[in-house]
Order: C-alpha cells, then structure tokens, then sequence
C-alpha cells in the first residue's frame, strides 16, 4: 500500500445489560488491556521475521497467520490448533505448502478459510482471492473463488459473513486509468449458491487506498486500512450501519490503538472482545519489522448514532412532544449506555426519560441547536446535534 492507496448533564439513561463470555485460550497469552501488545513473542511474532494477518477459528482452536520473505515479499501459511487443551508449535499449512499465500481468514462458520495467492507467472503483488474447505473435519483441496470477486486485477484480501457475503479488497477500477493503484472496498452477496455480483462500498470510496479489510459476521461494523497522513501513515478505521443499513461516515480507530508506524491487517475475535492487527514499521532501507499486535476492544467500539432524531419546527407558544427513540444510539460491546442533552439555553424544555419525550412550550423565536450525547462504560462517547426551529 502507498500513500495513493481517518453546562448540564440533564438524563442519565441506563439500558439492557451484557453477557460474559467463557475465557479462550489465544495461545498462552495473557490478555492485552487497552494498549497494544505485541501478540505472542518468539514464538508467532518472532522478532525480525515479517508476520501479518492473523486469524482465529470461532471456537478458538485453530489460528493461521502469514509470514512474508524480506527478500521478494513472497508469502507462506502457518497454522496451529489445539490438541489435548494445549497448542500445537505453529508451522507451514499444510494445504497451503509451496504456495506463494497471504492474509488468511477463517468464515464465521471455521469450516472454510479465505487468503490470496500470487497469481502463476507474474509478480508476488499481483494476487486473487482463494477458499479452502473443510470436509469431513479435514481441510481439503484450495480453489480459486471466480469472477466476479476476482479479476483481471488486484484481489488483496477477503473475509465472510454469516450469510456467506464476501467482502474484499480490489484495485479493478483503476483499469483503463494511468498510474492508478488505488484500492477500493468490495462485497458479494451469496445467492442461489453462488455469489453472481460484486459490488463497491462507495461510502468508503476516497482518493487514497482501503484495504485489509475486516466485516464483522453480523455485518454491523467494518474495519479497514487508510492512508490517513505522512505523520500517521497507514491507520484503522471503523464504520458502523445505521437503521436504514447504511454504513456511517468511516472514524478512525481511537489514538491509543493506532500508532505512527503502518496499523493494518484487522482481525476481531468472534466475541467481540479482542483485536488483531500487523503494525509494520518501515525504514529508509525499507521493511524493518512487521509484528502482529492484540488489544482488548474497550477503545476499538464506542456508542455511534443509529437512529437519530431529524430537525423539527415548533410554534412559539404552543405546547409540543417528540417521541426520541430508544435506539438513538448502540455500542457494539455495551448495551448499557449513559445518556444526556445539553439544556443550556432550553428553559422551555422538558425531557421524560421514562417516556423517552421531549416536550416544551417555547417562549422565543430562533434556530435551538440541542445535543444528544451517549457514553459507554469505557467513557467513550458519542454525540448527535439536531436543530430546533422555533417559529410564529
């Protein structure tokens, strides 16, 4: 990827409550707070050797992860899993030796693994998008996923939803343009067994690249790459859908997560409760290192705006009501949020918290802005500005 290629506290509402997970064994390691870790040392993130990509089966008893050759950026495979409650040494993937391979990932189902193969005959850059299956509990045979999902162009990385949509990366529509490289984000719904179409995310579309690419199984948040600056260089972005399933303007990933080094590659474990990422940190001889990192998600998720409030006009002297709804906002790890309003200027206005009404009798003309702020138990927070118009 290059740089072609982001007053008064008025109601406090507290909703629903949240599950505990059984604890998983990542591989020995003790699990990472807010502050990323190198994941594994001397044994997965090896000190000099390039590693990247990782990836988890859902029950946590299988991993894959890539090594890149410093020397012609060629890639290999290497996979471990569970036997007898302990973890077997990582080593090249079997189904996968002598395969120039990158970017694994397990389906949400753990019975198919995605990952990119350099393409026969040309450089290691040029790539398309493979699946391998499991049968019978024994992975089989790889093959190469068709067209549309891939092309006469760059397929970079892929990954699934629970309803088989693949999601990847792909630098086709620069086909035709001079010196374009740009990648851009891509989906493939499953229908009738097959995935006939392949469609780009243009809410994400921008002059710069998005890649590593990372769709939860539920396909309510997105993760991926971007060039953001040439002090930041490659970050982490989130993007989440709203009510209307249109994803939100793409946030980048909270300060204490991205670094300014190059943060990509995402992989969030099937609970919700833990990030991946390769951080690669980049010299003037080039490569000098390329780890992959963990972290607890408490600064990945924070509340986001999912069905909000629209404008509205009120009479001066009239009484009025607005219903607010209850799922203005979500959090994907934290379904018990803290809510509030600023009520500086709003004498006239009331708010029912149990009712989930705002109503008043406005003394004044003028354009009100009110703000809606949500706060989760990490404090991150979130807010959402509507207009008030009050009028004869």
């Amino acid at each position: 990827m290059t740089k072609i290629i982001i007053p008064l506290i008025l109601i406090f509402l507290l909703i629903g409550c949240k599950s505990i997970t059984d604890s998983v064994d990542y591989f020995g390691q003790t699990y990472p707070d807010s502050i990323p870790i190198v994941f594994a040392p001397g044994t997965i993130s090896v000190k000099g050797r390039l590693e990247h990509g990782i990836s988890f089966t859902p029950d946590g008893g299988e991993l894959a992860f890539g090594i890149l050759d410093k020397e012609d950026f060629s890639g290999a495979i290497f996979h471990a899993k569970i036997i007898n409650k302990k973890w077997t040494k990582p080593v090249v993937f079997e189904p996968l030796r002598n395969k120039c391979v990158y970017l694994p990932y397990f389906s949400p189902s753990g019975t198919s693994l995605l990952f990119s193969q350099s393409n026969a005959g040309k450089d290691n850059a040029s790539t398309d998008i493979w699946i391998l299956e499991k049968v019978k509990g024994e992975w089989g045979i790889p093959n190469m996923i068709q067209a549309p999902i891939n092309s006469a162009s760059r397929e970079a990385n892929a990954c699934m939803t629970y309803d088989g949509t693949i999601y990847f990366s792909s630098n086709r529509n620069c086909e035709g343009k001079e010196n374009c490289h740009n990648a851009d984000l891509f989906y493939s719904k499953f229908v009738g067994n097959a995935h006939p179409s392949a469609d780009i995310i243009p809410e994400f579309a921008s002059p710069n690249d998005e890649e590593s690419v990372f769709i939860s199984p539920k396909e309510d948040y997105i993760i991926f790459c971007r060039y953001t600056n040439d002090e930041s260089k490659v970050d982490l972005y989130i993007s989440y859908r709203d009510i209307h399933n249109n994803w939100i303007v793409p946030q980048i990933v909270h300060s204490t997560i991205n670094s300014k080094d190059w943060d990509r590659r995402p992989f969030v474990t099937i609970d919700n409760k833990f990030l991946f990422f390769t951080r690669l940190q980049i010299g003037e001889s080039g490569v000098t290192e390329s780890d992959i990192y963990w972290v607890n998600t408490s600064k990945l998720f924070k509340p986001f705006v999912y069905n909000s409030l629209s404008d509205t006009t009120v009479q001066i002297g009239k009484k009025f009501e607005i219903s607010v709804p209850k799922n203005y906002f979500k959090d994907i790890d934290d379904e018990r949020l803290v809510y509030s309003i600023n009520q500086n200027q709003f004498n006239w206005l009331h708010f029912d918290r149990e009712q989930m009404k705002l109503s008043g009798l406005p003394t004044v003309e003028g354009d009100f802005e009110l703000t809606f702020s949500a706060r989760d138990r990490y404090s991150n927070m979130a807010d959402d500005k509507i207009i008030i118009t009050v009028k004869k």
